[in-house]
């Protein structure tokens, strides 16, 4: 069975069903493109829900902040110039000692990002996140030991408590202290506009409203074509059938006469 069927009427069908599907879909994409001038309603629904208070992280107590400090300050003296690896894989959590040994440690090749610091310690951070047995740290600047570095680094990281110590469980490289700064930080917010907002805008380009009207366009043409070709074979059809039944010989007729009639002839001599 094909796609087109055989019978006219059923290709009608198809076509005017091909021509609804193409008008409803021009009608659909003239609605999406057309700008909404009416701004969104800023006040909640009436079946909307309480509004819910964001839960803020847990403050860091001031023991707890100095038993983090000094646990940066051997983990950080320790790793970041490999100076004592052992004591840095002892301070080190769960993820940072993921997919490493303490032999890999000794060896120089470690989690750990290579920066000789000329600090002894390492208080200037400050609380990005914290809960009940973590604290995310932001914040922390470290001047490099005088020598071929020449700029300072900004660290980020985590700390977890495991029992009563707590253990550096992350440690990376947020910004680059330079002439100017490198890093996250310098793609800061915009300042806020006092203008009003804009009207919202059609969303595709001039390149893809062609792409969709040719699209449509073949949808729209294609029925009507098919119409057309379908209209033009019927005729010729219909021609085709007028002459042949034109060139067909003449029926015979229902009372025929015969060449010699009954009982005549030379049958009747001879029985004389």
């Amino acid at each position: 069975m094909g796609v087109i069927p055989s019978s006219p009427r059923q290709r009608r069908r198809l076509a005017w069903f091909v021509i609804g599907l193409g008008i409803a879909g021009v009608i659909a994409a003239v609605g999406l493109l057309i700008p909404n001038s009416k701004q969104p309603n800023p006040a909640p629904p009436k079946n909307a829900p309480p509004a819910q208070i964001s839960k803020r992280s847990t403050p860091v107590s001031r023991s707890e902040r100095r038993a983090i400090d000094t646990t940066l300050d051997r983990f950080l003296r320790a790793g970041l110039d490999r100076s004592a690896p052992a004591t840095a894989w002892r301070l080190a959590g769960p993820e940072m000692k993921a997919g490493s040994t303490l032999r890999e440690w000794r060896a120089g090749t470690s989690p750990i990002p290579y920066f000789p610091p000329r600090e002894q310690t390492f208080h200037g951070w400050t609380v990005d996140d914290a809960g009940p047995r973590y604290v995310v740290f932001d914040h922390l600047v470290v001047h490099p030991r005088h020598g071929p570095q020449t700029t300072s680094w900004i660290f980020a990281g985590e700390v977890v408590k495991r029992g009563p110590r707590w253990l550096v469980n992350r440690l990376y490289t947020i910004a680059i202290m330079r002439p100017h700064q490198v890093g996250p930080a310098d793609y800061a917010a915009p300042p806020v506009s006092t203008e009003p907002p804009r009207t919202a805008a059609g969303t595709l380009g001039k390149s893809w409203l062609l792409v969709v009207g040719g699209v449509l366009g073949l949808v729209l043409l294609f029925p009507l074509g098919y119409g057309v070709v379908s209209a033009l074979r019927s005729r010729r059809s219909r021609k085709r059938f007028a002459r042949a039944r034109r060139e067909l010989p003449p029926l015979p007729g229902t009372s025929e006469t015969r060449s010699e009639p009954v009982g005549t002839g030379t049958e009747s001599s001879t029985r004389s």
